[in-house]
């Protein structure tokens, strides 16, 4: 079982166990900075959730870096990953759980990212970007997704709409949009937020290889 090591800026690197290998890095969301609501959204948790998912085989085959949080700028974090790592770098994978889909979107043009994870996002309008940015990466999105907030009623006027409910219709709205990509993998699924990450990797783990 490889082990995981730990960066200058506390990324989380586990390294595969063959002599080639694609990395994936993988942001989590808003974590116990943000308050109790979120406290088991950490780094060490997310890793446990690959690992959990993924086969003994597909384990040894891909490198890991999950970024202390959020706000880590993505190609430090690899930099220093690769620092650590033993194995040749073949490829690389980019995914987002939460508000870790605001680093992503962000990071999109930095490599030519062979599979881009949606694991349960914030949608790009959420973030004050347009659901247009994920175009052209259409046929490597793998995304899997539930509901936020609550639904409102139907002719209740959109200037009306809570928080929670304009929450809820950028979040429909982006899964719309993705379903209409040419290329894009998404399945929408019923269980909690915490269960996503388990759930995408289950399901788009071999993806990466």
């Amino acid at each position: 079982m490889a082990t995981v090591q730990t960066t200058e800026n506390k990324t989380l690197v586990r390294d595969a166990e063959v002599e080639n290998a694609p990395l994936v890095i993988v942001y989590r969301g808003l974590g116990p900075e943000t308050g109790p609501d979120y406290a088991w959204d950490k780094a060490e948790w997310m890793m446990g959730q690959i690992e959990d998912a993924l086969s003994d085989d597909l384990l040894k085959k891909i490198i890991f870096v999950v970024p202390d949080d959020y706000d880590q700028a993505c190609e430090t974090c690899i930099q220093q990953a690769t620092a650590k790592i033993k194995a040749k770098i073949t490829g690389f994978s980019i995914c987002g759980f939460s508000k870790g889909g605001a680093p992503l979107y962000n990071n999109l043009r930095l490599r030519a990212w062979k599979i881009v994870g949606l694991i349960d996002p914030v949608s790009p309008s959420m973030e004050g970007l347009d659901n247009e940015i994920v175009d052209k990466y259409a046929s490597k999105i793998r995304c899997v997704y539930g509901d936020w907030g609550d639904k409102p009623a139907e002719d209740k006027d959109p200037k009306a709409y809570t928080k929670k409910e304009r929450v809820y219709v950028k979040k429909r709205d982006f899964h719309a949009h993705v379903k209409g990509l040419k290329g894009a993998q998404q399945v929408f699924r019923s269980e909690g937020h915490p269960q996503m990450p388990g759930i995408f990797f289950t399901k788009y783990g071999s993806a990466f290889v």
